[in-house]
């Protein structure tokens, strides 16, 4: 398990996205003899293409782990196609955002070979119609967007993690950001070594969150409103509230964003259309209206207010 990328923490994660998982009686093999039977179900590929990501975040060996991501990624993508178009249906969508989980799996293992430097080309070059759902879209641009240069943003789970890893290699949206789940470099040993290697933490980036305040110490840090909050260190981390992160560390020159420049057009969208993927960016939003109230103006704007408890009062 220490060379695995993904601690079982992560990957309940990874395989908690909408629509429910797989039944238990349903195995990998049960799987495959249903797909011969019916190769149109499009929710059969997608729990078959859950099963082969959560084998990918635990296999061992470069070859065997590109090999079973190659095969989460076409089953994903199968899926997608025959569920329709982007959203038109959960199945679809879902598949189309855990595609973005496969490719961020090869994404974790390239930084782990070559470094957190190495770029989409180490793992990519990603698909054309490499999709999320336009709720997550906006989130990631606005977990971005909130995040002082050159500092790194900790990510709580499913949604804020596609979400800000999609726009960030996907869209090339702020590529003086690092993305990580903070679940992710907590428990695997590898992954960690590596970030405090090429961060140049020190021996002090080892366990018990002891990295996290090392890594305050020489860079800025976000970490993502979709947790109830951030992280409890000893010594205690001074963390700053601004709109969607909590920021320690240096920021520099660099200029925050003002409450009235996020939006949240996609978010109306999605709760119309009852999304899925709009009920874990509206706790992300929700919980940021209650740290920094005045955005519940541009909420207004965008006529998400009255779905804010916070902006209600």
């Amino acid at each position: 398990m220490a060379t695995s990328l993904c601690s079982a923490l992560a990957l309940v994660t990874l395989l908690q996205a909408p629509p429910p998982p797989a039944p238990p009686t349903d195995s990998l093999d049960a799987l495959r003899i249903r797909a011969t039977r019916d190769s149109t179900d499009a929710q059969l590929w997608l729990l078959m293409g859950r099963a082969y990501l959560g084998l990918g975040a635990e296999a061992h060996g470069a070859t065997h782990r590109s090999s079973v991501l190659d095969t989460a990624e076409e089953a994903l993508a199968r899926a997608a196609a025959l569920a329709g178009p982007l959203g038109t249906s959960a199945v679809g969508d879902s598949a189309r955002v855990l595609r973005v989980g496969a490719w961020a799996a090869r994404s974790w293992r390239g930084w782990e070979t070559s470094g957190v430097d190495a770029g989409v080309e180490t793992w990519g070059p990603l698909p054309m119609d490499l999709r999320v759902p336009p709720v997550l879209d906006e989130l990631g641009e606005n977990l971005l967007r909130a995040c002082p240069a050159g500092g790194v943003l900790l990510t709580a789970g499913d949604a804020d993690f596609y979400a800000a890893w999609y726009m960030r290699f996907a869209r090339g949206l702020r590529p003086d950001l690092l993305v990580v789940p903070l679940a992710a470099w907590r428990s695997d040993a590898v992954l960690r070594a590596r970030l405090v290697a090429d961060l140049k933490l020190g021996r002090r980036g080892g366990g018990d969150d002891g990295w996290l305040a090392e890594l305050v110490r020489r860079r800025p840090v976000c970490v993502s409103m979709a947790f109830e909050r951030p992280p409890e260190t000893r010594p205690r981390i001074r963390w700053e509230v601004r709109p969607l992160v909590w920021v320690a560390g240096p920021e520099g020159k660099s200029p925050r964003v003002p409450p009235r420049d996020f939006v949240f057009g996609a978010l109306r969208v999605a709760l119309d259309a009852n999304d899925p993927w709009a009920e874990p960016a509206l706790a992300v939003y929700g919980r940021a209206a209650r740290t920094t109230p005045a955005l519940c103006e541009p909420m207004a704007t965008f006529r998400v207010a009255a779905d804010m408890p916070t902006c209600r009062r």
